[in-house]
């Protein structure tokens, strides 16, 4: 199996690079316009260098598997592009911050094995060609429950995707996961964004307020939406993430930084969006959502 990644983004480097190391076929595949990476950073400070693209027929197999480390917001094109390139029996995994993904794939891949992974890996990138590893973490697949899906191939798709960016835990309640890693985006990344500094700023008592104040509305949301996250246990997986992460600067802190598309319409936009379906008032998010659309 070959394994293919979309896009030249953190995330995307470093299953390139966790490929390379496994000894995992692969072939990385720029978006249109950007730059290819060509250099992966470690932790313990070695550098992997990253094999060229592969400017050969794009078209996949059933022995492929697609990996997508995109934002949301790429999400949609991308999806529209590939389908055209994937037999219905190629694998496809979302790999990415914030919701959404998994009803965009339904409509452009409805037929296709599709999973969802949320990974707490920290990565950073230093140049057009060039990420740094910056945190180890874990990651959590599972397949959507909007596609069909065998339970050998589950087995064989987290193993693959161990190789790539592990360790990998399968998660049935997948959804749950992604409930839980959205609550965490939903605090730490506009706050570090609108406020210019590391997640561990936010460690400072004048934010405990609002912190709790997200992580009770995202709970709301996702009561409404039938998954079920409890207030406390939710608010001190947060804050365990602001100290594990501390010096670490948030996706969001960066695209602001450097002038990109944030993934707020993933992260808090979804809570926003969604309480307005179900008729709830989110103050808190709200607040947020639109102050990071106003920069």
């Amino acid at each position: 199996m070959t394994v293919n990644i979309l896009g030249s983004g953190a995330i995307g480097g470093l299953c390139a690079a966790g490929a390379q190391l496994s000894a995992t076929p692969y072939r990385l595949w720029p978006r249109p316009g950007s730059t290819a990476l060509n250099n992966v950073e470690l932790l313990n400070g070695e550098s992997v260098s990253l094999g060229p693209p592969d400017c050969a027929d794009d078209a996949l197999t059933a022995n492929d598997l697609l990996i997508v480390p995109l934002k949301v917001t790429q999400l949609k094109e991308a999806l529209k592009t590939w389908r055209h390139k994937l037999p219905a029996s190629t694998a496809v995994i979302l790999l990415h911050n914030g919701m959404g993904g998994m009803e965009l794939a339904a409509k452009y891949l409805p037929d296709n094995p599709v999973f969802l992974a949320t990974t707490s890996h920290g990565a950073l990138k230093t140049s057009a060609t060039c990420i740094r590893h910056t945190g180890k973490g874990e990651t959590m697949l599972g397949s959507s429950p909007c596609h069909p899906t065998r339970a050998p191939q589950n087995t064989h798709i987290a193993e693959m995707m161990n190789r790539c960016i592990g360790p990998v835990t399968w998660r049935d309640d997948i959804e749950t996961a992604l409930w839980q890693k959205l609550a965490v985006n939903c605090a730490i990344n506009p706050l570090t964004a609108l406020n210019n500094i590391p997640n561990g700023g936010l460690l400072a008592a004048h934010y405990v307020e609002t912190i709790t104040a997200v992580c009770e509305e995202v709970c709301a949301v996702a009561r409404v939406c039938k998954i079920e996250l409890e207030v406390n246990t939710i608010t001190e997986q947060v804050f365990n993430v602001i100290e594990r992460t501390a010096e670490n600067f948030s996706s969001m802190h960066q695209d602001v930084i450097n002038k990109r598309t944030t993934e707020i319409e993933g992260i808090n936009g979804y809570i926003v969006n969604q309480a307005k379906k179900k008729g709830i008032d989110v103050p808190t998010n709200t607040l947020l959502y639109k102050a990071i659309k106003a920069l």
